[in-house]
Formats: structure tokens, sequence, C-alpha cells
């Protein structure tokens, strides 16, 4: 009977972290986690700063974004095109609401910044 919890308790504690560590950050750049930029010009320069992984420079349209941000703002809506071998096609959204821009790049980017 002993040997019972000593085989429950850690079986429960593996689950429990199991779904923990389901839950993470949405991705950078997306609309639950935007890429956060000192208003409308360090949104301009957020995006000026990408280039493709392949060193390319990306075509970008800005597109009218409905969704508000996890800050409770409107967020800007880039539509980045990549082009290689293949045509790749990303969306960013960045929140021009802060008093920084960030630096690091989204996925699919290098950037100069």
């Amino acid at each position: 009977m002993d040997t019972l919890p000593s085989v429950l308790f850690p079986t429960l504690l593996l689950s429990i972290s199991a779904a923990f560590a389901e839950q993470t950050e949405p991705e950078f750049g997306s609309a639950g986690n935007p890429v956060k930029t000192e208003g409308t010009g360090g949104t301009r320069a957020y995006i000026d700063s990408l280039d493709c992984e392949n060193g390319a420079i990306p075509e970008y349209k800005h597109v009218s974004a409905s969704e508000d941000g996890p800050y409770g703002n409107k967020l800007d809506k880039y539509i980045m095109r990549c082009e290689s071998d293949s045509v790749k096609i990303f969306t960013i959204y960045l929140d021009p609401n802060h008093t920084e821009t960030d630096t690091r790049p989204v996925k699919g980017f290098i950037s100069w910044l």
C-alpha cells in the first residue's frame, strides 16, 4: 500500500508539469504577442529594419487591423513577402503604443536594429 502514493504522486506532478508546459506564450509578432513600437515612426523603423532570412529585402503592405492587442490597443498589421526558391508570406502585428521599440526580429526575418 505504501507504493501506491510513491507512484501516483510523481505521475500527478508530471501531468501538471506537462499541462503548464503546453501554455506557451504566443509567437512574437502575432496578435497575441505583437511587436512593441514607439509610435508610428517606431513601427515604420521596425518594419524597414527587417530583411528576409536569405538577406533579401521584403515587400510589405500595411493592412487595416481590426484586432485589439493584449494591452488593449489597436494593432498595426503588415503583410510581408519574402522571395527565394519559393515565396513566403508572413503576417506581423505591431503595437505602436509603447515608449520603446522591440529590436529582436520576428520569425522568418533578420533585423539590423
